[in-house]
């Protein structure tokens, strides 16, 4: 009688632990935030100087101040040995001025017309002319100024992955 008591207290309480393992599981999913925008991996201005270690990869940094505006399109921020391109896409909502405080998110690529040509639809080289091919930039995903203003217009980030079509209107003349 007693091992018939002993099976059955054994069977009910692993019973017991399979359900509370499968319903914390369960509850675990259920809680679990399912987040299809990638997360920007926060970067100093100091580990910017060096972008090829985040070859490909959303950054974000939180405060940096322009020291040169090439075009509305374009602009650099940090030290004069190690300078950062930011390319903003095209048309730029408003310029970031020198002396401005920004704080950028983007991916960050080798610069290469060609590429951007075949990959960004609103990618123009006359646009870039100070950056050269190679540089390594910061493809803007979201610039806000200090009063807030958004400078990257929105729908401009290009969905298509770099070995998708093309889908830049072909020019017909």
């Amino acid at each position: 009688m007693r091992t018939g008591m002993r099976r059955t207290s054994v069977s009910v309480g692993f019973l017991v632990g399979s359900c509370l393992l499968v319903a914390s599981t369960f509850g675990g999913y259920a809680q679990q935030k399912t987040n299809l925008i990638p997360t920007p991996k926060a970067v100093t201005v100091a580990e910017s100087s060096d972008l090829s270690k985040f070859d490909k990869q959303l950054i974000e940094l939180p405060t940096v101040k322009v020291v040169h505006a090439d075009t509305a399109q374009a602009f650099m921020f940090g030290e004069k040995a190690h300078p950062v391109h930011v390319i903003v896409p095209a048309p730029a909502i408003d310029a970031a001025r020198v002396g401005d405080s920004v704080e950028i998110a983007g991916i960050v690529r080798r610069y290469s017309p060609k590429e951007f040509e075949q990959e960004y639809r609103w990618f123009h080289e006359p646009d870039y002319q100070d950056i050269h091919s190679g540089d390594w930039v910061i493809v803007a995903t979201s610039v806000r100024n200090q009063e807030g203003t958004q400078l990257v217009p929105g729908s401009t980030m290009s969905t298509v992955p770099p070995d998708g079509p093309k889908t830049k209107a072909e020019d017909k003349r």
